[in-house]
């Protein structure tokens, strides 16, 4: 069964071991400084159709590393390390390239962009991040920027994890003027527009703005675990009206409530019960993956990396998923969002 994921912050894993003075390289992270979930050798263990990377960009990187500065350098170490891997992967600006490259025995890598804030404010970027190949974007990640609102993180959270899963969402403040703008632009380009880690507010905002799909690349059901990542019934509903996918997220805690982050697990249970709800809330085609594979840190996950991936497949039939909705959770919902919104190639 392919698979098509679409969200991992493995770039971001290994431009900041580089930026130390560490080796780690997408071909096969385990003879690096250390394991990635992600790499060449374990895409093709899983069997990848394709796989999302974002350029995740920390909107207060410590070291002061402004954001363009953050993303340029991503772009560099994302473009060189698909190009050593010509052999396995390559790079997909169009539907068409997705199916040749998967004709050719290849898996399509489609760059994505994490935090609006790259943009600075500076919408003429969004060109730029388009001829990169960017087909995603996030309006935020977890902090206010020039174009939107995070849903809040509760304060005390860390002294009282349950205050997690009991967050007061964001319904006031949305996309700011820049952010109406940004998702008009997004839509010209052809750059989806991602509203995972938005507020509320701006998720309503999105969807009165955006006139065809739109995602939320790594979320889950808020009804299932109250995180302030996760999307409300009638947000996972919205998405489906809009022919969009929610991809979903391996997140301990997205997937389950815990008295402690330690003590949420990652199970095919979990995923299972989550893409079941959103099924029968959005639609089977509203539904797709979002693993966020090397931006979970250290926890607990029954698939543990790409390489186990068909590990879901199985698990998804044990739990009564017939094989048409298997293979749209696992890549045909993402494909055929892929097929109406990449831009078409100017020769077509």
């Amino acid at each position: 069964m392919y698979i098509a994921d679409m969200h991992c912050d493995s770039i971001m894993k290994i431009w900041l071991a580089r930026r130390e003075g560490k080796e780690l390289a997408l071909r096969d992270s385990s003879e690096g400084c250390e394991e990635m979930q992600i790499d060449v050798a374990k895409l093709l263990k899983g069997g990848y159709l394709m796989q999302n990377f974002a350029m995740y960009v920390d909107y207060q990187m410590e070291d002061g590393t402004d954001p363009w500065t953050q993303y340029q350098g991503m772009v560099e170490t994302y473009k060189t390390e698909i190009k050593a891997n010509a052999d396995v992967i390559r790079e997909a600006f169009t539907y068409e390239d997705i199916i040749e490259n998967r004709d050719a025995g290849l898996i399509s890598a489609v760059m994505t962009v994490e935090e609006g804030g790259v943009l600075q404010g500076d919408l003429d970027r969004l060109k730029v991040l388009h001829d990169d190949g960017a087909r995603m974007m996030t309006l935020t990640w977890n902090y206010e920027n020039e174009l939107a609102y995070p849903n809040d993180l509760p304060e005390g959270m860390d002294e009282d994890y349950t205050k997690y899963f009991r967050f007061v969402p964001r319904t006031d403040n949305g996309l700011k003027a820049k952010g109406f703008e940004a998702v008009e632009i997004m839509q010209e380009l052809g750059i989806l527009v991602d509203v995972s880690h938005l507020s509320d507010a701006g998720f309503y905002d999105v969807a009165k703005t955006c006139k065809g799909p739109f995602v939320a690349s790594h979320s889950n059901a808020r009804v299932i675990s109250g995180c302030n990542r996760n999307m409300t019934d009638d947000m996972i509903r919205t998405v489906g009206e809009h022919g969009g996918v929610i991809g979903v997220n391996f997140c301990p805690e997205f997937l389950e409530e815990g008295p402690s982050e330690a003590e949420c697990k990652s199970t095919i249970a979990g995923i299972a019960k989550h893409a079941r709800h959103m099924i029968n809330v959005g639609g089977l085609e509203a539904v797709g993956l979002g693993t966020d594979y090397d931006g979970l840190g250290e926890c607990y996950l029954e698939i543990a990396d790409a390489s186990q991936m068909q590990k879901l497949v199985s698990g998804l039939e044990a739990h009564g998923f017939t094989a048409n909705e298997i293979e749209s959770i696992c890549y045909r919902n993402v494909l055929n969002l892929y097929k109406e919104v990449m831009p078409r190639r100017t020769n077509a």
